[in-house]
């Protein structure tokens, strides 16, 4: 119940006005006397309350018998109400205040750090959800099911999706690449770790830990957009050239590929500038 009450005035309902409503629901058509003593509301300040309720339209007051009783709106009705009332408003307020945001400086000048999984995906469902061209998105199967709903609307909607998927699964939308998974691809990305660039102008990346608090990033700034992107393309691009050749990528750089991951190890010198350090003289 303290949790329903809480809730309530989180709407905009004073503590009394929260009690007063949920009493009414448990006990219709009482008095202003009886719901006093229902709800524990000071008799003094029991008519002000109701008065306030009446005002917002969540009560009612009929006659019976001669005395005023009062009864709630039906809770259905009354939330449903407040969600068209929060949606206008949002909708209205989030025109005027982008055109402010746009009119007084560039939007991509700013890096936001995310705290906590359900700030890192709640992000990453609003970019997905908003997505109209194109979706690029690199993850692990733990974060799949939450977001594979919204893959699917940005599908029906049309947008393009391709998908880096380090593991089993299939959110069935977009083409997938399976990037092979073992305890050396968590040691070179440092944690388990999602990135996703929607319509080549916001970009995501989260990390997920298993030791530590998961945590991301987000901007809209164009280097930190690109270099996502890029991120997620080159796995891509690896995972296409493998697959095609894979016999011969095992036979030069071994099953586990160590040597084509130790890039301080130039394979063709010729190509590539080698600078001698003063330890390699040493």
């Amino acid at each position: 119940m303290k949790e329903v009450l809480g809730s309530l005035q989180k709407l905009g309902l004073s503590q009394y006005e929260s009690q007063a409503y949920v009493a009414l629901l448990r006990s219709p058509k009482v008095t202003a006397y009886e719901l006093a003593k229902q709800s524990t509301i000071p008799p003094s300040k029991v008519y002000e309350v109701l008065e306030r309720l009446r005002v917002k339209q969540l009560v009612g007051v009929v006659e019976t018998g001669g005395s005023a009783r009062y009864v709630p709106l039906e809770p259905r009705e009354a939330m449903s109400r407040y969600r068209r009332t929060y949606d206008d408003i949002l909708d209205r307020l989030e025109d005027r205040l982008d055109h402010i945001y746009s009119s007084g400086h560039e939007r991509d000048g700013q890096v936001w750090n995310l705290q906590g999984r359900e700030a890192v995906l709640a992000k990453a469902e609003a970019m997905i959800d908003a997505a109209q061209g194109e979706l690029l998105l690199a993850l692990w199967p733990e974060e799949l099911p939450r977001l594979e709903p919204h893959l699917v609307g940005a599908d029906h909607r049309g947008a393009a999706i391709a998908v880096c998927l380090y593991g089993e699964g299939d959110p069935g939308v977009g083409v997938v690449y399976h990037h092979p998974t073992d305890q050396v691809v968590i040691r070179d990305q440092g944690s388990k770790r999602m990135v996703l660039v929607a319509d080549t102008s916001e970009a995501l990346v989260g990390y997920f830990p298993d030791t530590a608090a998961v945590d991301g990033a987000w901007s809209a700034n164009l280097g930190f957009v690109q270099m996502a992107k890029d991120y997620i393309r080159h796995d891509m691009w690896v995972i296409k050239l493998v697959r095609r050749f894979e016999e011969k990528v095992d036979e030069v750089y071994g099953a586990d590929r160590a040597k084509l991951r130790d890039i301080f190890n130039p394979e063709y010198p010729e190509v590539v500038v080698v600078r001698r350090t003063p330890r390699d003289e040493a």
